[in-house]
């Protein structure tokens, strides 16, 4: 005779409304760290670049802690059976989405803001230059303005974190049936066009800003190994020099994802925003 199997019991109700929550707003502190101590800060009067190398290193310490604090979260309410994003139907999404920032983003900038000369020897020639210096100026501009514009992505999952709360609150699991919900705040129509028009302006415009900024990173770390009079090695060597940086390796998978991936998700998105448009028509939103 087979055995039945015993299905395993839902998580508590509380579980799943109090867990989403958390997790909501741990990533609403990674956006603040990048809206304000990033891209704001980098436009501001008081420039990032006007910092000193210690603030500069905690200012990018800070804001790798949170998203390590707000990515293990997630991952540790996957392991008790709570899925803190609306639009996720298993923890295998999360989990593919979280473990390439875990394991290769966050540990490759370790050594920039842990002051780990021997392995970014060049970006520390360059954080050595005095204040204002302008080849110091547009690597911590660059840096700050990639940070900031790659981790604005966190205020999607602010959505989805908080929508999942208020599914969780009426006992609904699939966000496909949040039309059947009574009451809505982060699941009425105007909140879901909004996160969708907030993914879409990422996926084909934040993250572009992002993928230029690392660029202009890497060409500060070009003009300050070429500046020298006497520098003569040939071009495959100067690469070979950029690209043992961890902080250039780092910029370097952002942009591969982001061209492997974006434009995709952006189209979806798109598709999705033209559906809810199409659904709405006549309704109030």
């Amino acid at each position: 005779m087979n055995k039945l199997k015993t299905a395993k019991a839902p998580p508590p109700r509380w579980q799943s409304i109090l867990l989403p929550l958390i997790a909501g707003f741990l990533h609403l502190r990674v956006f603040y760290y990048a809206a304000f101590h990033c891209i704001l800060r980098a436009f501001h009067s008081t420039r990032a670049s006007e910092s000193t190398s210690e603030e500069f290193m905690r200012e990018c310490f800070l804001i790798d802690r949170a998203v390590f604090v707000a990515y293990m979260f997630d991952l540790a309410c996957c392991y008790l059976r709570v899925i803190p994003f609306s639009r996720c139907r298993c923890s295998r999404d999360i989990i593919g989405h979280h473990m390439p920032t875990l394991l290769l983003a966050l540990p490759l900038a370790v050594p920039l803001w842990g002051n780990l000369r021997q392995f970014e020897s060049t970006s520390f020639s360059i954080l050595d230059f005095k204040v204002g210096n302008e080849q110091r100026n547009r690597f911590i501009d660059a840096y700050t303005l990639a940070s900031g514009f790659a981790y604005a992505s966190s205020l999607n999952e602010v959505f989805m974190c908080f929508q999942r709360v208020e599914m969780s609150l009426q006992g609904v699991n699939s966000f496909n049936d949040i039309s059947s919900m009574k009451n809505h705040f982060f699941t009425s129509r105007f909140v879901v066009y909004s996160e969708l028009c907030y993914k879409l302006s990422f996926f084909w415009g934040m993250s572009i800003i992002a993928c230029k900024a690392c660029c202009d990173f890497d060409k500060s770390l070009y003009d300050f190994i070429t500046a020298p009079l006497s520098y003569d090695n040939s071009i495959w060597s100067t690469m070979l020099t950029i690209y043992t940086s961890p902080a250039v390796l780092r910029g370097a998978l952002f942009r591969a994802f982001s061209v492997v991936m974006y434009p995709s998700m952006g189209m979806r998105c798109l598709k999705k925003i033209q559906q809810l448009h199409r659904e709405g028509k006549g309704k109030k939103i």
